[in-house]
């Protein structure tokens, strides 16, 4: 809901899409999209039983992936709108071709569960492996406006959640996957806090009682480092219990 209703608005509110990020965020969302729909077919009753919060949740996500991606439909030029008719038309295709062979063709259950599970968990991985695309660029550049905090905790505490429900289920196609998502939480969190950390110590170098001058204090005198203000300190102890 975070990335999909904020995009959403955003293209509404500005009623145009001429960025390079916003077609990489479209890209995402359809990736998302037909994520989420393997999931919830995954989570039928002929493929396994008692799995109304993986169709619930995963259904949630469909809608709000699709309602992105019609509010980059409307408002994005010709070339994209075709883009996007091609990778949507790829995408169904595929769905509508596994679901068919897995049906029709293997009336064992537990082999539908083997290749449906499989396809989702990869794709579940990929999906966390993603988010660390955009973590890598912020190092590069040691850009901390790049980072957003709350997606990255939401993101480690969904991981953690959904894989203590697996464990409980013994799933292991939803252990493994959102075990991933753990990890990159956890490697997000950590560079948010290195970043955050070099931007602290050059603010504290930009401050005046560093710049004073050779005339007007002497060599000698030591330097007075300012305090650290008490909000940034709250901010990394938070990011740090959490």
């Amino acid at each position: 809901m975070s990335s999909t209703l904020k995009s959403s608005w955003m293209i509404l509110r500005q009623k145009k899409t001429e960025n390079e990020v916003s077609c990489w965020v479209n890209q995402l969302f359809i990736f998302m999209l037909f994520n989420c729909m393997l999931w919830v077919f995954y989570g039928l009753p002929i493929n396994r039983p008692h799995n109304f919060w993986i169709i619930l949740t995963n259904g949630i996500g469909s809608s709000l992936a699709l309602i992105a991606i019609i509010s980059f439909y409307c408002y994005t030029s010709r070339k994209q709108r075709l883009i996007v008719e091609s990778e949507l038309e790829a995408f169904f295709s595929f769905f509508l071709i596994m679901v068919l062979t897995t049906v029709m063709v293997n009336k064992d259950r537990e082999r539908r569960v083997l290749i449906v599970g499989t396809i989702a968990g990869v794709l579940s991985s990929c999906m966390h492996f993603v988010l660390l695309v955009e973590l890598c660029i912020a190092w590069k550049k040691n850009n901390l406006k790049r980072l957003q905090f709350i997606p990255s905790i939401a993101a480690f505490l969904k991981g953690a959640l959904w894989t203590a429900y697996g464990w409980s289920g013994r799933d292991l196609f939803i252990v493994v996957p959102n075990g991933v998502g753990v990890a990159t939480g956890v490697v997000q969190l950590i560079l948010c806090l290195i970043i955050r950390y070099k931007d602290q110590k050059v603010d504290v170098a930009m401050l005046p009682e560093f710049r004073m001058s050779d005339k007007t204090a002497p060599a000698a005198e030591p330097q007075k480092f300012p305090m650290v203000d008490s909000k940034q300190n709250k901010t990394a102890f938070f990011i740090v219990w959490t």
